[in-house]
Order: structure tokens, then sequence, then C-alpha cells
């Protein structure tokens, strides 16, 4: 049995990568790009595009071979995470028991951050891992450390689940109450990365970029706090502490503009199991997608779906209805060009350790879970 003991100080290592927990929002009046509610799938059967059971069963051997419940054999895995709520369709299909249906004994190991995903599942602690596509990964897939991406987790439309926030005391007093009132300003991410693309997308949108402010690292949790004591002028803050941050009066939403459909976090497969454990690769990205549908599903918000939820993030299930959610694709579409442009903004922001771009084509792997949507069933929006 693999070991996480070596986590803490890989932590440190690896802090480069920035996984932004973030539950992303959407315009729920949008109904065209919105899949309709899926129905629950019994157990042992495969989800149809439609949310009902397809002829193909889970009780006997798929068609990738891979063992399933019904012979009382569940393969273990172990899967990397942060209990956030941008990971709710692996929670869905952990406690849903989708994974069970393919025959996976799916070991969640939680992470406080996503600083170490990387290297924990190259090493091996993990056999899939999923974060954000920060500088920690570039570097490291430059160094050749072979950790392709086989499927999104998340994307985002507006409104924004990470925006950018001012304090409620310095906004009522009208010190801070537009973008460009941050300039030269300290504003904060939770860590180098991803969160970064999101706040620079947002300066611009008030004539500033990134370099016209004071970056600063701060956690999550702590940004509230900051905010109120004028620690931190601006802070990026994710859901649902947004949400909560406004409830409580300390701050508030500055408007801003930012990416529509973009993904910043991604599935990885540690290489030797995915070429050693194909079919449990392919196992998992099913029940994956069967978790992404039901988040998807106009019901996402179903007493037996946050129950879920908040016994993973803690929150209470009134805050997740209210905060800002997040979206994931139901087929499993990569976008190859945000994984580019994410290159580029960290190249131009000097965290590469390289000249070259890497060509984002060889970052991929869509194998996994294209096989993956032939065998659950390709989602059609009506």
């Amino acid at each position: 049995m693999r070991s996480l003991a070596r986590a803490a100080t890989l932590v440190a290592l690896f802090s480069l990568l920035a996984i932004p927990m973030i539950a992303c929002g959407g315009d729920d009046s949008d109904e065209g790009t919105k899949p309709p509610a899926t129905t629950q799938t019994t157990p042992g059967a495969v989800a149809s595009p439609t949310g009902a059971a397809s002829p193909t069963s889970a009780a006997s051997p798929s068609s990738s071979g891979t063992p399933t419940s019904a012979t009382g054999e569940l393969t273990k895995i172990k899967v990397g995470f942060v209990p956030v709520l941008l990971y709710a369709p692996v929670m869905l299909a952990k406690d849903k028991n989708y994974f069970a249906d393919y025959g996976l004994d799916v070991e969640l190991e939680p992470l406080p951050g996503g600083s170490s995903m990387v290297v924990l599942t190259a090493n091996g602690d993990f056999d899939i891992g999923i974060g954000g596509a920060g500088p920690a990964y570039f570097n490291a897939e430059a160094r050749g450390i072979g950790l392709n991406i086989i499927a999104p987790l998340h994307y985002e439309e507006a409104p924004p689940a990470t925006p950018l926030m001012v304090s409620k005391k310095r906004f009522d007093s009208g010190e801070l109450t537009k973008v460009a009132d941050l300039k030269g300003k300290k504003v904060s991410v939770n860590a180098r990365g991803a969160t970064e693309y999101w706040l620079d997308t947002a300066l611009r949108s008030g004539g500033l970029t990134i370099d016209d402010i004071n970056l600063i690292e701060l956690a999550f949790p702590d940004v509230p706090a900051a905010l109120d004591s004028g620690a931190v002028d601006g802070a990026m803050l994710s859901e649902p502490l947004a949400t909560q941050a406004e409830q409580q009066g300390i701050a508030v939403r500055l408007p801003a503009d930012f990416p529509a459909d973009f993904q910043p976090t991604f599935v990885w497969a540690n290489q030797k199991f995915a070429s050693e454990h194909h079919n449990q690769v392919v196992a998992f990205l099913n029940g994956m997608l069967r978790g992404c549908r039901d988040f998807m599903a106009d019901d996402w918000a179903s007493d037996e779906n946050l129950a879920i939820l908040q016994k993973y993030t803690s929150v209470a299930p009134d805050l997740i209805r209210t905060a800002a959610r997040s979206y994931c694709e139901p087929n499993g579409d990569i976008h190859q060009q945000d994984i580019a442009t994410l290159q580029e903004f960290f190249a131009k922001r000097g965290l590469l350790e390289y000249e070259q771009p890497l060509d984002v084509a060889t970052l991929i792997d869509p194998s996994f879970v294209e096989e993956a949507v032939q065998q659950v069933g390709p989602y059609q929006a009506p």
C-alpha cells in the first residue's frame, strides 16, 4: 500500500501549482448551454444520453473488460482531490455508487490545496489526480514527467465563482468601488497559478493589468478577515466563501469581466497506472461523467446531492444553493486552446522554467474519456 507520508515535503517543493477553489457560476437562464435534468439510474445501469438506463449493464463485465460490482471484486484506486465544490462530479459519483457500478472502490484522498497534486500523481501516491494546469504542471511536463491530461474537471460561466472582492466598508465609503481603484493596491490570490489569470482578466476590464497591482498570496479562508482589517485591498475569493463574506457584511464583489467557458482544471492519470490499468482509468471516467451529468441537471441542488456535497465540503446546503455553482463537460471535451492560453500567460509572467512553448497537443490524451463516452453514451443537448 502506497503512503502519503511524503506529501508535506512535496507540498513545499511544488507550491507553484495553483488550484483555484472555485464553485463556478452560471447563468441559469441560458437554457441553450445547460444540460437538462437527468433521471437517476438504477444500481448497475449505465447512464444513457437522456439519463435513462441503457441496455449495457454494469452488473456484468463491460466491453472494456473492467470487473464490475456484481462480481463483488471491486478494484481499489486512490484519487487525489480538493474538497471544494468544483469537485462535485467526483463526490457525487463516489457516494451514488457510480464508481462501484464500474467495478471500482475509489478512495478519495483530500488535500487542503492543490500544490502537490502533480507530483503525488506522477510518483504514484495517487493513481489519478485532479487539479489545475498551473506553472508547476507545465514545468513538470517540460522536465518529462509525462502526466497527460485525460479529461477536464470544470469550466467557468458568469457569474464568476471566484470573484474580485473588496471590503464592504471601503466600498460603501467610496474608496474602492471599481476595478481601476485597485491601481497600486495589495490584491491577493490563493496561490501562483490559474487564479492569476482570472485576476489579470478582471483587472483588464478596468483598464489595469496584474502588473499594476501589488500581488500577494493569501489562502482563501484568510481573505475575509484580511479585507475587513485592511491587510489587503482586494482579493480573489472562491465560492462559497465569497457569498458567505457578502452575507456577513464583510465584502462585496467588484464589477469585472471574466473568461467564459474556460477550463483551468483537469484529470491526470499516473503514467504507469494508466498503461497497466487502462480499463480502470476508463471506468473512473465513466463514473465521473455520470456525476457530472447529475451536477449539470436542472435538479442539481436536490436534497440528495447537497447532502453529499456538504459531507465533503462542510458547507451548509442553503449556502451551496445560494453560491455560484460550477459546471463541467458532460461529454468530457477538453478545451485545448485554454491550456495553450494558460501556458502563454504563465510564460509572460516569468513563471515557466523553459523558453520554447510546449506543444499542448502532446500534453493531452483524450482516448480514455472518448472510450468512456462510448460506454456511458454521448450526452446530447435538446
